[in-house]
């Protein structure tokens, strides 16, 4: 057991509002971006000063040092911090404030098993980002929560997700306690606040808390609702007993919903109202509500303004927004997502400022945000929100409009538009007892949801009204198998629920899912069949999603109806259904197919007599529509699926298993003729695989050799370098061992370019911009721009930690099509 300790909390800074002392000032960051850059900029009209309060703003595509601090911008508004490790330790100490550990304090990471307590993560977490800034503050996340926590602490042995132990409720409140009183105890002295409490709530029902709170797993099975309550009492005592000032905050997603936050609100006020005295000096209870900043373009900023409005009615209660982000759909980021991303984060922060507790705020509305806390740094290619764009910089550390929206709100608003995304038409034929609800029918966190089965009117997640006819009528002791195939808008899972309604059975999900208003607790679970099944977290591409089920037989035939709902379980980001089919399975390994949507034309009965086979053949199976290639990213039914889980911002979630990465493309074929892949195009040069080139030579002239750098990885290897925009073949050249090539630039060429480096088996290893300048005007300036480097430049980028590593993008091949 570790007991090392980075800095106590005796020395601790005045607090947001009060002038924190920071490590850097703006006049400190432009000493430091002279130091490391002005040399090779010497004479540029493009180096800006930092934007004063007008509508003029300084331009995107720079790194950090050229734009004030978030901290020092806010500093009298709210404190700024950083939720999770970011990418870009320099832009991190630079913009926030403080640390939040990701995944360092959870249960799982700090008692995996009984009693061993380990701490060793955390401390070097903090211990690490604290060598970078003393004064960095610190916040804890979090003590009870319902994932990434064994299961020892609420059950009894054997349990397990689909066998529930036998719950002892006196031993899973002590197990709390211990917990609690171990890794509070522990760091409390260094922490501003700790989520005590972590999304606790699941299916939100204004009128009840109580029944909204998660009850299929967790803590809610051995101590039932009172186990919130429980839990920042045990952390009270803890806190109050040593002296601490450290906030108590309940913290959880999708508070930009009214009816959740209303949930969440009577929770809060009913705790705080009963334990009202119990803690010294008027503290309330739960001091803080962390709302979960996990945004998108749809997200509507009013309901997150009207949300705070409600929750500043609480007495004593302060606002934290937490693990904030933007996402955008993946893909391109284009012009009007990267438009229209700024335009989100600039109208968020004029509400945070709005609702600010500093003295700045003189708006007159309630001052109730002290905490503002990001969940990253530049965007990121895996891990949570990969290809979403999410964060204020990208890829290679360059600002993007999301940053100028965050440090000019006004500003920001006052010169551009929101510009409207194209749309095409895409509805699709209904089907007999298929409800579909795509992306835009449902908030971030339910997605698009599927149900076959009677009415679906009954179904709480459908809207009323549909035809009530029955997709299909299974057999008791068949098998059947459902296919789904989905793209997600950004980082989330799917969810598949098998399930009986209320007149047929007692079996149904295990997280207590509400089917015809009928709740069904853990002990109704069926152990004969798989209750529902998650797909595990992805993002980035397109999934076949398959599960089979086998009805157990117990049942008779009679009313017996195959409901099946499909919605987004965690990852906040909605996704669209391309298609489903159901299958029944045949003991001789075939398949009848069921269902299929869109409506599938069975080529046996074809619609166009022209098209029919050739008389003399006897089509007797359906072709590939009935049955189903091996998916691309088709994982197993797990045994022991988490059904409420929401990973932590900081993790890293997997796609489904023994799934490729959903970026690449499949390696050419030993025939493919290698001259098909070129020439390549340049559509396929993106914001998501700039990089990983570095242009050595500066300037670069036309007619003469300039040296390139494809990273490390590409040492040895013969590469091909290509110059657009219309594609110029560069020709091949062997890398050195430091991943360098030597490339001979055309005569005539002078001008703004793309330099892209490819395999000699048209793999793109990166790109980068280029301006070549004519012969005899060698001093006429830099040989890139945006992210050029040279000479000192590249030095000086090196010591700020900016350099890229290679991303291998499989191109298409034509040969292949």
């Amino acid at each position: 057991m570790s007991t090392q300790r980075s800095h106590g909390k005796n020395a601790r800074r005045e607090k947001p509002g009060g002038g924190v002392r920071r490590r850097f000032r703006p006049a400190q960051a432009m000493a430091v971006a002279g130091l490391l850059v002005g040399a090779s900029l010497v004479g540029s009209a493009d180096l800006p000063a930092h934007a004063a309060p007008t509508a003029e703003l300084p331009p995107t595509g720079q790194t950090y040092d050229h734009y004030p601090a978030m901290q020092e911008v806010y500093q009298d508004y709210f404190h700024v911090g950083i939720f999770g490790r970011g990418n870009d330790m320099d832009a991190l100490i630079y913009n926030y404030g403080s640390y939040t550990p990701g995944n360092e304090m959870k249960p799982e990471s700090t008692q995996p098993e009984k009693g061993q307590f380990t701490f060793d993560p955390a401390e070097a977490a903090m211990a690490e980002h604290a060598a970078h800034n003393p004064d960095l503050l610190f916040f804890g996340h979090a003590l009870a929560w319902h994932s990434q926590t064994p299961s020892w602490m609420w059950d009894a042995p054997p349990a397990r997700y689909d066998q529930p132990g036998e719950y002892d409720p006196e031993v899973a409140q002590e197990n709390l306690r211990q917990h609690i009183q171990g890794v509070l105890g522990h760091f409390g002295d260094r922490l501003e606040a700790i989520d005590v409490v972590n999304e606790a709530v699941e299916h939100a029902d204004p009128s009840d808390w109580r029944a909204s709170l998660s009850t299929g797993q967790g803590w809610y099975p051995a101590l039932g609702s009172d186990w919130v309550e429980m839990a920042f009492l045990e952390a009270a005592e803890v806190v109050d007993e040593n002296g601490w000032d450290v906030k108590l905050t309940y913290n959880d997603f999708g508070l930009n919903n009214p009816d959740k936050a209303r949930v969440v609100y009577e929770m809060v006020k009913e705790i705080n109202e009963r334990n009202e005295g119990v803690r010294p000096d008027g503290k309330q209870l739960i001091e803080v509500i962390g709302m979960q900043g996990h945004y998108g373009l749809n997200t509507d900023i009013s309901d997150v303004e009207g949300n705070i409005q409600l929750f500043a009615t609480l007495p004593g209660v302060e606002i934290h927004i937490t693990e904030m982000d933007v996402g955008v759909p993946p893909g391109e980021l284009t012009e009007e997502k990267e438009n229209n991303q700024g335009m989100q984060y600039a109208e968020l922060f004029r509400v945070f400022r709005d609702y600010a507790a500093g003295p700045a705020n003189t708006t007159g509305n309630p001052r109730v945000i002290t905490t503002v806390k990001l969940a990253g740094v530049r965007d990121v290619t895996e891990g949570w929100k990969a290809g979403e764009y999410a964060m204020p910089y990208d890829y290679e550390g360059r600002a993007k409009k999301a940053l100028l929206g965050i440090l000019y709100p006004e500003e920001f608003l006052a010169t551009h538009d929101w510009m409207e995304p194209e749309h095409q038409d895409d509805d699709q034929e209904p089907v007999p007892g298929v409800h579909v609800y795509h992306a835009e029918r449902g908030d971030g966190y339910t997605g698009a949801n599927i149900i076959l089965g009677n009415d679906a009117s009954q179904w709480p997640w459908s809207t009323a009204g549909e035809d009530g006819e029955v997709a299909f009528e299974p057999e008791p002791g068949a098998t059947y198998r459902l296919t789904v195939n989905y793209t997600p808008s950004g980082t989330t899972s799917l969810r598949v629920r098998w399930v009986r309604d209320e007149s047929n059975g007692g079996y149904t999900s295990a997280d207590g899912a509400v089917v015809n208003d009928y709740q069904y607790g853990a002990d109704e679970v069926a152990t004969h069949i798989p209750a529902y099944f998650n797909s595990g977290m992805v993002n980035m591409g397109t999934y076949d999603l398959v599960t089979e089920v086998t009805l157990d037989g117990d049942q008779p035939a009679d009313g017996l109806i195959g409901n099946i709902a499909i919605r987004g379980g965690g990852g906040g980001s909605a996704y669209t259904i391309n298609s489903l089919r159901v299958e029944k399975l045949e003991e001789d390994g075939g398949s009848e197919l069921l269902v299929s949507w869109p409506q599938a034309t069975d080529p046996a009965d074809p619609e166009d007599p022209s098209e029919s086979p050739d008389p003399t053949e006897e089509p007797t199976e359906p072709t590939p529509t009935a049955t189903p290639t091996e998916p691309t990213a088709s994982p197993e039914p797990s045994e022991e699926p988490d059904p409420t889980a929401s990973p932590d911002p900081s993790e890293e979630p997997s796609g489904p298993a023994e799934s490729p990465d959903p970026t690449e493309s499949p390696e050419p074929t030993e025939t493919a003729d290698p001259e098909s892949v070129w020439p390549p195009s340049a559509e396929e040069l993106t914001d998501q695989n700039r990089g990983a080139v570095e242009i050595l030579t500066d300037p670069a002239v036309a007619g003469q050799e300039i040296q390139v750098s494809a990273g490390s990885e590409a040492s040895g290897q013969t590469l091909r370098s290509w110059l657009f925009s219309e594609p110029e073949d560069l020709g091949e050249s062997a890398a050195d061992a430091e991943g360098s090539i030597t490339v001979t630039l055309p005569e005539d060429s002078e001008g703004e370019h793309r330099l892209a480096v490819y395999t000699t088996a048209g793999e793109l290893i990166g790109w980068t911009e280029l301006t070549i300048v004519p012969a005899g005007d060698e001093g006429a300036g830099l040989a890139r721009t945006g992210a050029t480097v040279g000479g000192l430049l590249l030095a000086a980028l090196a010591l700020l930690g900016l350099g890229g590593s290679a991303l291998l993008i499989a191109r298409r091949r034509a040969a292949q099509r």
